[in-house]
């Protein structure tokens, strides 16, 4: 090392300046211009002189370059999200000094070096370059206050990571307490800071001199130098200086040396969002999930769900009467609207509500086939209750500084069954389906002496029924995987109780008064119930009954009243006839079959509560004809006082279970007098048994 190098830097050392870091290499000694001023030779490194200061954060070489001192900002405020922002909490088992969990956590924010905003007004004049060699230097500044109200800043060096031509990736290791802290800064008080102390490279000017011996020496003599350096790195506000050799004792040198300059950036609540609160993640006992609040971190956080059930907006079935309850979740901002009760899906294609007839190869089987239902069903959610909703949930308190989203489930919870519990007879199966829509699946087979197609009748007939809904059930709702308690609904299969979609739409008519055209675009008609306009972010407009105004498949009809909103909600239902005759079943449900085109049933004609002797009759010929295939009678068989009941099977299309056996028995009676004839109507689907008795041969 040169003597002047060792004895520039002992002088730092020894008198310090707020803006140098340090030397970097070696002495450049200065040339004179034609105004007998210093300046640097042209073919050193091009980098600011520290001396030079034309504009606030500003250095530079010549009148043609302003080198600046950059701002620094968030990503969040360049962009609009951070992409490397995470504040990522471990728990490894340990207990800190509290008897709580011992946490650590690295947190990673993005920053920009900028170009300060004042300097925009020098582009046309200057040369604007960010100084070179910049190293960030941060440090993250966690207050804390203590038991006597002192707030003490505890400081958590940083290091950085190059991203991009001017950002960079700070990022800080935490532990104990201060993950604690820095946690409820970043989503509660906002306290946290990122302090700077940037350094960048430079030439530092200074005036060299070598005193005579034995003349009287004014200051520090450093191995026979004396130095006085000029400028502060463009720190503070001033003109350039212009170093002269008129008339100096000594010489001008550049020593190219690491300066500093000083920002502070505040964190605030800028990652108190939506957008990052499932950045926030814990790991423990092996699992990593999202950060809820700080009882994670206050306690040993295992499994725990984000939703908790949402009581700010006072009674839910009393404000939306096809809601049962309604969750928050408090990192994902999803509000869920768990409904009342799941019906059966009504789209532009009718309704979601299948029957496929299956061959059934067991060797006890007695029709041959069983019979597989297939229910789309979905929530039965008001549309004016929802757009209540929505517009309800930014008043809560749960919505400070939060953008909420309402929501419906979206499946079921598979750690708890669901269940039909209302037709034991057929086997039950459930899963999930597209979005918020939910598969159920229900198998009927023969049960002795039952066959499938009497069960299947029964079955379409609770269907169809008026009242309340006999093909009941319950299902659980899925919140997410870790919600501690069941979280149920009613579910009901039936055509009068439904959920709808695509199938209506609305479309505002031209001038006063306001009206809007209702376009029903599947094949079954509707049941118009209720309306109202809907405006974005406010509450529904006055509710217009409908009074059950029926809406044919495929027409249009005018809602007047309505129309003033951004939209139109309009409840609704099926219109089913009532009773609903048994071929009109097929308009709603469709029926399919596989493989076996026909099935076989019994026609059983029950005597056994006839006196025969009473009666004067000793045999009774039965003789079966089917109303859909009058050609072909049954085989004919004999009942008598030892032989009371009996049967006959016969083949039958496997539709005969939705479309009914209407049938003529024809019963010859025989008596002491000769014989007679009595004829009756029966439907064996309805009433698989013709039960016979004194009123029905009289």
């Amino acid at each position: 090392m040169a003597e002047i190098e060792q004895a520039f830097d002992e002088f730092l050392a020894a008198e310090p300046k707020h803006w140098l870091a340090g030397r970097f290499g070696e002495h450049i000694e200065s040339v004179l211009n034609e105004e007998r001023s210093a300046e640097l030779p042209a073919d050193v490194r091009e980098m600011p002189r520290l001396e030079s200061n034309f504009f606030h954060d500003a250095v530079g070489t010549d009148a043609a370059t302003l080198w600046y001192l950059p701002e620094f900002t968030l990503i969040d405020d360049q962009l609009g999200e951070d992409p490397e922002f995470a504040f990522d909490a471990e728990q490894p088992g340990s207990v800190a000094e509290d008897g709580g969990p011992f946490n650590t956590a690295v947190l990673k924010v993005s920053i920009d070096a900028v170009r300060p905003a004042h300097l925009s007004s020098a582009e046309a004049e200057f040369t604007l370059r960010p100084v070179p060699d910049l190293d960030p230097g941060v440090t993250l500044i966690i207050p804390l206050t203590g038991n006597d109200g002192v707030v003490t800043d505890v400081p958590v060096e940083g290091t950085t990571k190059r991203d991009g031509e001017s950002g960079f990736v700070a990022g800080f290791e935490l532990s104990g307490f201060l993950v604690e802290a820095a946690y409820a800064h970043l989503t509660r008080s906002g306290g946290l800071r990122l302090e700077f102390a940037p350094t960048y490279s430079g030439y530092q000017t200074a005036l060299v001199t070598e005193p005579d011996v034995g003349f009287p020496v004014h200051g520090s003599i450093f191995h026979g130098f004396q130095f006085e350096v000029f400028g502060d790195g463009g720190n503070t506000a001033g003109a350039p200086f212009l170093p002269l050799l008129f008339n100096q004792i000594g010489r001008y040198v550049f020593f190219p040396s690491k300066a500093r300059f000083h920002r502070t950036l505040r964190l605030g609540l800028k990652f108190n969002t939506d957008a990052y609160r499932s950045r926030f993640t814990i790991t423990s006992m092996g699992l990593s999930r999202h950060i809820i609040d700080i009882k994670d971190l206050s306690e040993f956080a295992g499994q725990r769900s984000e939703y908790r059930e949402l009581t700010t907006l006072g009674n839910i079935s009393d404000k939306y009467p096809s809601v049962r309850r309604v969750f928050f979740g408090q990192v994902s901002g999803t509000v869920i609207a768990v409904p009342a009760a799941y019906g059966i899906l009504v789209t532009a294609q009718g309704a979601r509500a299948s029957c496929d007839s299956i061959v059934d190869e067991s060797p006890a089987t007695l029709s041959g086939c069983r019979f597989h239902f297939t229910f789309t069903v979905a929530p039965m959610v008001d549309p004016i209750d929802m757009a209540r909703l929505r517009a309800d949930v930014p008043d809560i308190p749960e919505a400070v500084g939060r953008t909420l989203r309402v929501a419906l489930p979206g499946g079921l919870d598979s750690r708890t069954p669901s269940t039909l519990d209302g037709f034991p007879a057929g086997r039950a199966a459930f899963a999930d389906g597209d979005g918020t829509t939910v598969t159920v699946s229900v198998d009927i087979a023969d049960d002795r002496p039952t066959p499938a197609t009497t069960t299947v009748n029964l079955f379409l007939q609770q269907l169809a029924a008026t009242g309340p809904p006999p093909l009941f059930g319950s299902l659980a709702v899925r919140l997410d995987d870790v919600f501690p308690q069941p979280v149920r609904t009613s579910l009901l299969l039936n055509l009068r109780n439904t959920a709808h979609s695509d199938e209506l739409s609305t479309t505002r008519e031209p001038g006063p008064p306001p009206s809007t055209k209702a376009l029903n675009h599947g094949p079954l008609d509707l049941k118009l119930l209720r309306c109202a306009d809907i405006r974005d972010g406010e509450e529904p407009g006055p509710v217009v009954p409908l009074g059950g105004q029926v809406l044919a498949a495929l027409q249009t009809t005018t809602l007047v009243g309505v129309g003033a909103g951004t939209e139109v909600a309009v409840q609704r239902a099926l219109e089913v006839a009532a009773p609903l005759p048994k071929a009109a079943m097929l308009t709603f449900l469709a029926f399919r079959t596989h493989t076996v085109q026909e099935v076989q049933h019994p026609l059983t004609v029950n005597a056994a509560g006839l006196n025969f002797t009473a009666e004067g009759v000793s045999t009774i010929k039965v003789d079966i004809t089917l109303a859909a295939d009058p050609g072909d009678s049954a085989p004919s068989f004999t009942l008598s006082p030892s032989h009371t009941v009996d049967f006959v099977h016969v083949s039958l299309p496997v539709d005969s279970a939705v479309r009914g056996l209407d049938s003529t028995v024809l019963l010859t009676l025989t008596t002491t007098s000769g014989s007679r004839t009595v004829s009756v109507v029966h439907d064996f689907v309805d009433a698989p048994i013709l039960v016979v008795t004194s009123s029905t041969i009289h």
